[in-house]
Formats: structure tokens, C-alpha cells, sequence
């Protein structure tokens, strides 16, 4: 009897230790999953990475009535030309629309102690008082706007038109990446800092609370800097819990990345997380590199993260520095902590329910003017679907895009994706049921309107359509990241 009752210990014991085991050496599945993830290529049609069609970075994300709003930094070849701010609206997380808004730009937003710099990285909440706030780097200072409606219109909500915080005011700590939080309670505080490179590599993380006026200290800024911070701070909280997100590493490089600490007040202490980081360059897939300044939402009770990275087309030296808006689900450990992020081209899909449409230019047979690249600009990446992918003509005086539909059909919308929605484009198009004889259908010759997509609306009934670009010295270069037919 004696014997069996201490077999049996035994077996418990052992069961015991190997599950303990087992336990402790996987604390979760995350870096498992980024290693053996099933993801599409780059190239591949109908990806959900990049999210938006065009050159982003810095997003902010906010869910408001059903209805998801991205503001992002336009990301141009000179970061001095990034004079209005985009948003980026959708039902559905899947079919986007890109307007500019009327503040701020960096016209309306000068003042004697900025810089040259351009309009970056916004912020943007809703208050318990139902009003919008937007706090965002212009000429490297930090400006307040506030709206009634997400897409505004806006205006500076300082009377005197300055900016909240002057360039380096406060401890010359870089005045840059904003970041409101808004607590259980009602209190507001922002973040903002990193480094002037120049003179310390090492980023600083200041932090206030706001008064009720939302833009006004109730307090003197303090150094609240996180292990291993460079700059992008992004506050949430979960179970009573505060996160502190933010990039480390250099911006322009593949050691961009984000790592986060959590402490019990929006103030810290901080401790980091045993993930670090929780998000970098994939180094199993050379397309996802640079990952960086991110903001999260929360939506149906799952988390997701939304970060910038390279354009897939950094070859060129004109794009080398644009970057685009991507996301991925972002997960948690039973004890609270953040697993890694496993980045991928696939994304995550649809969020709210999607309103069939049959996209007639999905994969449709095209031809060119021409290409800049016979590889990877080539006309074929306008109809797949995909975010990351486009067609670029050369830089003759005008540049042409041919869909061919198969068979004559009959539609009502034709939707153009241009390179870069901060500018106008200069377009016709035209349409033939012969590839032979063409008739005129759009003429935009003269357009100065920006945003995307570019719609043109009418009864068409054809089989082949052809986009037409002015490319001359005041237009951009010719590239369309997608055409949709509907």
C-alpha cells in the first residue's frame, strides 16, 4: 500500500514538474508564430499591409460612430514640403478615403520660435465633453486644435494663434510627437519628446497634465522617460494597469522598432516589458523593416497596432524616406504583459461588415506608355489590390494607363488611387470598345483638387478605359496605386 501511494506522489510529482516545465519556457506563442507565420508576399493581390495607398507615417487612429479616422503624416521627399494634414476615413477598415483637412497647414501654424519643418505627427481624441482635440508638430513645435466633427472643420484653439508648446521650451527637449491621453476619470495629459540627435542620441519623454481648457499645463512638464526611449509616445491602460508604448532606435534604419513599459501611474515608475522589442524589422522578410511610431486601437474587445514602415520601393532615392501605414493584431499574456507583434503583409482584414462590390479593373489586363521599372512599377500592380504595390511611369510629358476590361461593360464609378493624394492631378480618361476609337469620358486637365480616390461618375458602358497624366514640372510623376471599377 505504501509502495503504490508512493508511486503514485511520484507520478504526480513528475506530471507536476514537467508541466511547470513547459510552462516557464513558454510564456507565450508570439516570437514561435513570428518565426512559422503564414503570410502572403509583398506582391501578392488583395494584401491588407500597407493599410492606406500612399506614402504615410506617424498615424493616430480613432473609431467615432462606427466609422475609423487615420491621421497620418504625409510623407514627401523633403520633409520641409508636408504642409497640410490627411485623414483617412472608413466603415469597414478595408475601403478608405483620403481627404486633406483645413487645419492645420503650415501656413496657418508659423510663429517666430519654429523651424522650417513640416506638419507631423497628430494626436487626436475625443474628450468626455464630446469635443475632438488635436495636438500636433508644426515647425517642430506642438499646436492644439479642436473640432466638433472628427473631419472638422478645425481651428486653433489658442485665441493668439501660438503654438502650446514653443520649440525645445521646456528643458531643450525635442518638441516633437505629441501624444494625448485621456484617464478613467476625465484627467487629460500629454506626452511628447525625443532627441536632437545632434547633441544627445538619447530621447526624452516630457509629460503634463492638461487643465479642463485641454490646452493649458495644470502643471509644470516633467521628465517621465522610459527605459530605451528615442521618441513616439503612446499611453493606454488596461485593468487598472498603464502602458507606455514608444520607438526606439533610428528613424531612417532598420533598428526602428517599439518596445513598451508599464507602470501603476500615467507618471510610471516604469518597468519594461520582457518583450523587447515588441515590434521590429522582420528579419525573416527584408519588406517589413523599419517599424516604428504606432498608436493602438481597441475595438470589440481586441487590441490592434498601427505603425508605419518602408514603402517596399526604397531603391528609388525618391522614396528611399517614405514610409506607410500598416497594422497587425497586438495580443496579451494572462499576466498582462505584450507578446511580440507578428508583422505581416496579410493584415487584418475587415473589421465592421464590407458592402459587396464586384471591382470590375481587379486584375484586368493593362498596358502602359510605360514603366519606370519593368519589375516593380510595372502597369499590372494598379489592379491587384494591393496597398503596397503601384504603377510609375516614366517622365515624358504625358503618361498613359490602359485597363482592358475583356468584354464590353456596363459601370457607374471609376475610382483612381494617385502616388501622392497632397497633390493635384492634371488627368483625362477615355474609353473605347475597340482599343481603336476613344472617346473623351473625364476631362480633369485643369484639376487642382487633392485627396483620394480620384472619382469620376457616369452611365459607362466600354471595354477599355485609359488613364491619361500630365507630367509636367509643376505635376507630380505619374503613379497610381490602384484604379477601381465599380
Amino acid at each position: 500500500m505504501i509502495l503504490k501511494t508512493t508511486k503514485t506522489c511520484l507520478l504526480i510529482a513528475i506530471v507536476f514538474l514537467i508541466g511547470f516545465k513547459v510552462s516557464a519556457q513558454n510564456p507565450d506563442q508570439s516570437v514561435i508564430q513570428l518565426w512559422t507565420k503564414k503570410d502572403l508576399k509583398f506582391d501578392s493581390p488583395k494584401t491588407g499591409n500597407p493599410l492606406l495607398p500612399g506614402y504615410y507615417a506617424d498615424p493616430t487612429i480613432l473609431e467615432d460612430n462606427s466609422t475609423f479616422y487615420i491621421y497620418a503624416t504625409t510623407d514627401m521627399p523633403n520633409w520641409n514640403d508636408i504642409t497640410k494634414l490627411a485623414v483617412w476615413t472608413s466603415k469597414d477598415f478595408v475601403n478608405w478615403k483620403c481627404d486633406y483637412l483645413n487645419w492645420p497647414t503650415k501656413e496657418q501654424c508659423k510663429s517666430n520660435t519654429g523651424t522650417a519643418s513640416g506638419v507631423w505627427a497628430p494626436s487626436v481624441i475625443k474628450a468626455p465633453n464630446g469635443k475632438f482635440y488635436m495636438y500636433v508638430t508644426i515647425g517642430q513645435e506642438i499646436w492644439v486644435g479642436i473640432a466638433d466633427h472628427p473631419t472638422g472643420p478645425w481651428k486653433n484653439l489658442k485665441k493668439d494663434n501660438t503654438p502650446l508648446v514653443r520649440h525645445k521650451e521646456y528643458y531643450y527637449v525635442e518638441t516633437i510627437d505629441a501624444e494625448c491621453f485621456v484617464d478613467d476619470d476625465g484627467q487629460a495629459y500629454l506626452y511628447w519628446g525625443s532627441s536632437d540627435s545632434g547633441r544627445d542620441i538619447e530621447g526624452r519623454c516630457l509629460a503634463a497634465k492638461l487643465n479642463p481648457d485641454m490646452v493649458s499645463f495644470a502643471e509644470m512638464p516633467k521628465d517621465v522617460t522610459p527605459p530605451h526611449y528615442f521618441e513616439a509616445p503612446y499611453m493606454f491602460k488596461k485593468n487598472g494597469q498603464y502602458y507606455f508604448s514608444y520607438s526606439w532606435g533610428k528613424t531612417w534604419d532598420e533598428t526602428y522598432q517599439i518596445r513598451y513599459s508599464t507602470g501603476p501611474t500615467p507618471f510610471g515608475p516604469w518597468k519594461e516589458g520582457m518583450v523587447r522589442p515588441i515590434l521590429s524589422t522582420d528579419d525573416n522578410d527584408n519588406k517589413i523593416k523599419s517599424t516604428g511610431h504606432h498608436t493602438i486601437l481597441k475595438f470589440k474587445d481586441k487590441y490592434y497596432i498601427v505603425y508605419h514602415r518602408f514603402n517596399t520601393l526604397d531603391k528609388y532615392n525618391i522614396s528611399q524616406k517614405l514610409r506607410q501605414v500598416a497594422v497587425d493584431v497586438l495580443n496579451f499574456n494572462p499576466d498582462g504583459s505584450l507578446q511580440r507583434v507578428v508583422t505581416t503583409h496579410k493584415g487584418v482584414g475587415a473589421l465592421q461588415p464590407v458592402k459587396m462590390k464586384l471591382n470590375l479593373a481587379f486584375e484586368a489586363k493593362t498596358t502602359s506608355s510605360s514603366d519606370l521599372d519593368s519589375m516593380v512599377t510595372k502597369s499590372k500592380f494598379a489592379v491587384d489590390e494591393n496597398n503596397g504595390t503601384l504603377w510609375i511611369g516614366k517622365k515624358y510629358a504625358q503618361e498613359w494607363l490602359q485597363l482592358d476590361l475583356g468584354i464590353v461593360k456596363s459601370f457607374n464609378e471609376i475610382q483612381i488611387f494617385p502616388e501622392f493624394p497632397i497633390k493635384a492631378y492634371q488627368y483625362k480618361i477615355q474609353v473605347s470598345d475597340d482599343d481603336k476609337n476613344w472617346k473623351l469620358a473625364e476631362d480633369q486637365w485643369k484639376n487642382t483638387k487633392i485627396g483620394a480616390p480620384l472619382v469620376s461618375q457616369s452611365k459607362f458602358k466600354t471595354r477599355y478605359i485609359r488613364i491619361i497624366l500630365r507630367n509636367e514640372k509643376q505635376n507630380p510623376r505619374p503613379g497610381i496605386w490602384e484604379v477601381k471599377i465599380y
